[in-house]
């Protein structure tokens, strides 16, 4: 039995099967299976069938299969198109975001790929190249950022330097420099901040401090005047009674008299030129210019001009512990410093009549505990520690809480614009310093200083003041001229020069005199000497004043005349003065002649008070 023509079953496997990718549906499978069985049975039999049947059940299989390949490789390929085009989509929205940020940044900003600039931001072309991109991308980096590179000394840091505009202008900028890795190299991205305005701000700032130190020294200096005036007047008192003596010297041909007078002419005159000195050097306008000083020697320096500062009523006292207090400051502020303290320490003292100023310079170390709290935001080492202490009235808390506000002052209107600690406390900051203020209301206040210890200067003397402190000892003297009916006068004066040349002068009058130096010196002179015709007291003294000298006196011996001399014209209340029954004020510089003439004016008052007291 021949074999059928087997081309007619290949074309219907081919038609069935065909060579085409695309998955062909099972049922579509089965019919072309059926159909295909039927023609081999129609043409050759049920061998042919059974052929037909096995080859059309095996594609089938193997189309199956294949399908489902197809169907998960497509599967595969429809998921990594959709991850490639979200992760385009991501990508896009990045750039597009970064696009926003870079354009709108409020900054200026560059991009660099090492060579030239590829991209800029609108501020950046603003500041740059006046608006015009096109001038600035493409530019080689170096002719804008070089000065900035060389600057720079790690990336991810900001550097103040200047940039170069397209046309040559150097701009001082805040840069920062951030290196981007790309897979074919990297890019250098450039953040700047102009700092044109934030300099002029700066130069405007320093310059109204500068103003502000200047107003303030003029206030200080204000301060000053009326304690330069009595220490001035008391200077000139001496200097016209002195005169005067060595007048009447000359004519009698007493040469020791003229000598002494002489001596204590000059004596005067280098105490005036001392304090026109310091005044000179407090009042200057000049820019800080900080070196190595010794505070020590500065603050005892600086004593001639405290003592003109504040009242003989307030008891100053310096201390210095340490001789080698050197710091890196300014002179001159320092100065002003320590008498801004010491005048708000005085006038503290005001409504207790006086009291005890210490000013104490050492050093410490900051590793003990106490300093180190009252300090917290200062290092641990060797510091130089100015501590200046007063028994005046105190402050509230809240009160010392605002202390270094400027303008902030609890004084009355007119006496004070509130500047002088504000002025303290930005010293103490411009000198890497730090201050602690103490304050107890009714007992006094403590302001501490800190300042970082430096090492002597090798060589060359010190920024340091040279007035010379001349210092005299005071001791009450009692000495009686010859006469002894004549009138007995106490004169009292915490100045020396002052007290021996009034003493010659009316014992040339004829007059016996003794002296005191303090008010409770005079107090114990009057209990011993019975026949004090009349009492001449100075007002401003240490302890006691001379008014209240003589309301003390007022009350132990009520017809004794009294004449109060001071330096401090206008200070004194005049209610005070008419309960006190003060017989004359004598303002500083007086000669002889007005003493003298108050002195008799006086006493024939007094006597005409004692006759009607008789009648």
């Amino acid at each position: 039995m021949s074999l059928p023509d087997p081309h007619p079953v290949h074309e219907q496997l081919a038609l069935f099967a065909g060579a085409a990718t695309p998955p062909v549906a099972a049922d579509t499978m089965v019919q072309r299976v059926r159909e295909a069985g039927m023609a081999a049975v129609d043409g050759a039999g049920a061998d042919r069938w059974f052929l037909a049947f096995v080859v059309g059940l095996t594609t089938f299989v193997l189309v199956t299969g294949f399908n489902a390949i197809l169907r998960r490789r497509n599967a595969a390929l429809l998921e990594r198109a959709r991850r490639a085009e979200d992760a385009a989509q991501r990508v896009q929205a990045s750039e597009e975001r970064f696009r926003r940020l870079f354009d709108s940044g409020a900054d200026p900003q560059l991009l660099s790929d090492g060579e030239v600039i590829v991209a800029a931001n609108p501020a950046a072309v603003a500041l740059l190249a006046d608006g015009h991109d096109r001038m600035l991308v493409g530019m080689r980096t170096e002719r804008v950022t070089a000065d900035a590179d060389a600057a720079i000394a790690h990336d991810d840091l900001s550097v103040e330097t200047d940039v170069l505009t397209v046309h040559g202008a150097m701009v001082p900028v805040a840069l920062q420099r951030t290196r981007i890795p790309l897979e074919s190299g990297e890019l250098v991205h450039y953040q700047l901040r102009d700092l044109r305005h934030t300099r002029r701000l700066e130069s405007e700032r320093r310059e109204l401090e500068t103003q502000l130190l200047a107003s303030q020294r003029l206030e200080a200096l204000g301060t000053l005047a009326g304690g330069v005036a009595h220490d001035f007047n008391n200077l000139l008192t001496i200097i016209r009674a002195n005169t005067e003596i060595a007048q009447f010297a000359v004519v009698d041909g007493d040469r020791e008299a003229i000598d002494e007078s002489h001596t204590a002419v000059v004596h005067a005159c280098d105490r005036a030129r001392d304090i026109v000195k310091q005044i000179l050097l407090f009042s200057r306008r000049a820019l800080p210019i900080h070196a190595r000083i010794n505070l020590a020697a500065l603050i005892t320096d600086t004593q001639t001009l405290l003592r003109a500062t504040i009242p003989s009523t307030v008891q100053l006292l310096v201390e210095v512990r340490s001789g080698d207090a050197w710091i890196n400051g300014d002179a001159t502020q320092m100065q002003q410093l320590l008498l801004n303290l010491c005048s708000n320490a005085e006038h503290a003292m005001r409504a207790t009549d006086g009291g005890m100023l210490r000013v104490t310079v050492e050093t410490v170390n900051l590793h003990d505990g106490q300093h180190a709290a009252r300090h917290p935001h200062l290092m641990p080492g060797l510091y130089v520690r100015l501590l200046v202490r007063d028994t005046g009235t105190g402050m509230t808390d809240a009160v010392r809480e605002r202390i270094f506000e400027p303008f902030f002052t609890t004084k009355p209107i007119g006496e004070g614009t509130g500047l002088g600690l504000a002025v303290l406390h930005g010293i103490v900051m411009s000198h890497h310093g730090s201050v602690h203020v103490d304050s107890v209301e009714g007992r006094g206040t403590h302001f501490e200083l800190l300042f970082g210890l430096a090492s002597a200067p090798v060589e060359g003397p010190s920024v340091m003041f040279s007035t010379p402190v001349v210092s005299t000892a005071i001791t009450p003297r009692d000495r009686i001229a010859v006469a002894p009916d004549a009138a007995l006068v106490l004169l009292v004066d915490d100045e020396p020069g002052i007290l021996r040349a009034a003493e010659r002068g009316l014992m040339s009058a004829g007059m016996r005199v003794i002296t005191a130096d303090s008010a409770s010196a005079a107090l114990d002179l009057l209990d011993d000497f019975d026949d004090i015709a009349i009492l001449v007291t100075d007002q401003t003294m240490p302890g006691m004043t001379g008014l209240t000298l003589a309301e003390h006196v007022r009350t132990l011996r009520p017809l004794l005349p009294i004449i109060l001399s001071t330096g401090f014209a206008g200070r004194v209340p005049e209610d005070r003065l008419r309960a006190a029954e003060i017989e004359l004020v004598l303002d500083k510089p007086y000669t002889l002649s007005q003493l003298t003439e108050g002195i008799q004016a006086a006493l024939r008052a007094a006597r005409r008070r004692r006759a009607a007291l008789r009648g």
